[in-house]
């Protein structure tokens, strides 16, 4: 699906089977509306997103935009190359991309470890 986003920039989303069969990827109108019918705005998914969050244990403050990164970050701890999350999230930038993943130190520490586990070596001999 092609999205025209923030900045002017054309996206491109990959959309899984299941949800192509439950939207109309290729209609003009807007995917989102609320109840009038009407687009949805920014603002107003901004406090739907608050709202949500509110009702759950959550301390941390979420807005779309953490949805952005931690996208990125989903894909790249999944094995996604860097080109292709810069591409799906419309960066001009890898270095804009390479701000947007975040990984935890426990990840860190095993994608580390890795480096010292190896079939052919024991230590211990």
């Amino acid at each position: 699906m092609k999205i025209h986003g923030k900045g002017n920039k054309i996206r491109y989303v990959f959309l899984p089977q299941f949800l192509i069969a439950t939207i109309n990827p290729y209609s003009k109108d807007y995917l989102f509306l609320n109840s009038q019918g009407q687009a949805i705005s920014r603002e107003y998914m901004v406090r739907l997103i608050k709202r949500r969050t509110l009702l759950t244990s959550i301390k941390k403050k979420i807005s779309p935009h953490t949805f952005r990164r931690s996208f990125a970050t989903l894909l790249y701890q999944k094995g996604a190359q860097l080109m292709t999350i810069q591409k799906l999230l419309g960066h001009s930038s890898v270095q804009t991309t390479e701000g947007y993943i975040h990984n935890s130190w426990d990840y860190l520490y095993g994608d580390y470890s890795r480096l010292w586990k190896s079939p052919e070596t024991n230590y211990h001999e």
